[in-house]
């Protein structure tokens, strides 16, 4: 932080406002009280330096904690959704062994019935029907019998390998779920402790952070500048999609005013354009909901931002065409990338509380070339 010229020049003429008749007498005096303000405002850039330096590392650390945190989180909801998955399997190969076993069961009992009935005819029932010397006619009519009997036991015995072999596969399945199962068990516990130990080392560096902004002061140069940088990035944002094509098939957003639902259901913290203490005014709606639960675009639109921001966390922000744009931050987790388009209702992120908010909250905003519009004029209820 650097002493602006005019400060600087308020300091020194004040030292040269003295009678005249004073001026020689004093200009040793006041050359020294120049130099012992001069070395007052480096001993003070120097402090505001380092309280700024120490402010800047808190931040960042907060932003690599808050990002570490939610890719645990994004990492532990992949390995729940596996789980489920692999259950869901591992139950239908349980149903299909059980199937299977019972299948079993009933052709063991046909194959020893036909092993039982080939042992009584013996194993020269043909040659025996030949020697006979019975009708012809009757012993062809026996012969096809046999035939017949050979087959449906051979084709009896076939079904029994062919199912033993079936119930060996899904055996060996169920046995490769379930080990499968109990590595992503022990994953799950990992990412979990991990998460912990991350959540744990976010609220240390959110409490040194609050002493560093515990004057309204700091707090109010705080806000300004997370102010200053969200609207850089959403210039920054504008100037960069200013060219992309929109489809034309799209519905415009303008004609969507007062029919969208907001993105998530909770109570409004806040209204649009109310001040806060500090003097700075609310450019957005912050909406108060439960931790993990989903937040939706509000209409059609491509992913222009999703990343980290500091002073907005996980922060997602839709182009609708037409200069609108919507702004989703504080989020736990993103679950779309930049360069994606989404649909009306589709889930794009969950709430959460990080860039540095204490309580879970989705903080939201629409804008229309860069300036911000009320969302109470767009969204219903």
């Amino acid at each position: 932080m650097k002493i602006s010229a005019i400060v600087m020049a308020a300091l020194l003429s004040s030292l040269f406002v003295v009678p005249a008749c004073f001026a020689q007498a004093a200009e040793e005096e006041q050359q020294a009280r120049l130099a012992e303000i001069k070395q007052r405002i480096e001993s003070l850039q120097q402090e505001l330096n380092q309280v700024k330096s120490e402010r800047d590392q808190l931040l960042k650390d907060l932003e690599s904690n808050e990002k570490d945190i939610s890719e645990l989180l994004q990492r532990i909801d992949k390995i729940k959704s596996d789980m489920q998955s692999r259950g869901e399997k591992l139950q239908e190969l349980k149903q299909e062994e059980k199937q299977l076993e019972d299948s079993r069961r009933s052709m063991q009992r046909r194959v020893e019935q036909e092993v039982a009935a080939a042992y009584r005819l013996g194993r020269q029932e043909q040659i025996k029907l030949l020697l006979n010397q019975q009708d012809p006619q009757h012993i062809a009519r026996q012969l096809r019998y046999h035939d017949y009997f050979l087959k449906q036991r051979s084709r009896v015995i076939g079904d029994y390998v062919s199912t033993l072999e079936q119930l060996s596969t899904v055996s060996t399945g169920i046995q490769r779920e379930q080990d499968t199962l109990a590595r992503e068990r022990s994953q799950l516990e990992e990412k979990r402790r991990d998460l912990v130990s991350a959540q744990k080392s976010r609220q240390r560096t959110l409490d040194k952070l609050a002493r560093q902004l515990a004057s309204k002061s700091g707090e109010l140069d705080q806000l300004h500048s997370d102010r200053s940088r969200l609207q850089r990035l959403v210039d920054e944002v504008g100037r960069a999609i200013a060219s992309l094509i929109n489809p034309s098939d799209q519905t415009p957003f303008a004609k969507q005013r007062g029919r969208m639902q907001w993105p998530t259901s909770g109570r409004r913290a806040n209204a649009y354009g109310q001040r806060r203490a500090n003097g700075i005014t609310w450019t957005g709606v912050t909406l108060r909901a439960n931790e993990g639960a989903p937040v939706k675009a509000i209409h059609r639109g491509r992913v222009v931002f999703a990343d980290y921001l500091r002073g907005q966390g996980m922060l997602i922000i839709l182009d609708h065409g037409d200069g609108y744009m919507s702004l989703y931050g504080h989020n736990q987790s993103l679950n779309r990338a930049i360069g994606e388009w989404v649909e009306r209702g589709d889930t794009i992120a969950k709430v959460g509380n990080t860039g540095g908010i204490s309580q879970p909250g989705l903080y939201f905003e629409i804008r229309r070339h860069g300036k911000p519009q009320d969302p109470t004029v767009w969204c219903r209820g």
